[in-house]
């Protein structure tokens, strides 16, 4: 079951065409999704909503997990929905019930716009700009 599913099923054309290639887009963002996901936990243990022995061992898997994405072995399974999904997964097979308070006080929404910006952040950080000319408007 579909962290979205209610209890009626979607039309298999209308999920076929909204959801699409969501989870290999997803690997796109995989690495920002961990980056997010630290910055987050690091607020959470900040005011108090995760204790500070529990942010160390979060910390150091979000970093395998984002070394794995480095190494382009990140991977998601074909029963795992999403990104948010999978990394939720691996930091609970390592780190049991810890690994589930990453996404405390955190919608799905924010989870995408933090990683769309971060990886629109870096991608615009990525373009040449020596490779551009400009036309000249006007000559001194």
């Amino acid at each position: 079951m579909k962290l979205w599913e209610k209890n009626f099923e979607v039309n298999k054309e209308i999920e076929r065409f909204t959801v699409g290639r969501d989870r290999e887009m997803d690997l796109y963002l995989a690495r920002y999704d961990v980056l997010g996901s630290m910055a987050h936990i690091t607020m959470l243990q900040s005011i108090g909503l995760l204790e500070a022995a529990e942010l160390e061992p979060l910390l150091a898997e979000l970093r395998n997990i984002y070394a794995q994405c480095e190494r382009g072995e990140f991977e998601i399974e074909a029963d795992v929905e999403d990104v948010h999904s999978q990394v939720e997964m691996l930091l609970t097979r390592k780190l049991g019930d810890m690994g589930k308070k990453i996404h405390s006080g955190r919608s799905r929404n924010d989870q995408v716009l933090v990683d769309l910006k971060l990886f629109t952040r870096h991608e615009l950080r990525a373009v040449s700009y020596t490779h551009l000319t400009l036309p000249t408007i006007c000559s001194v």
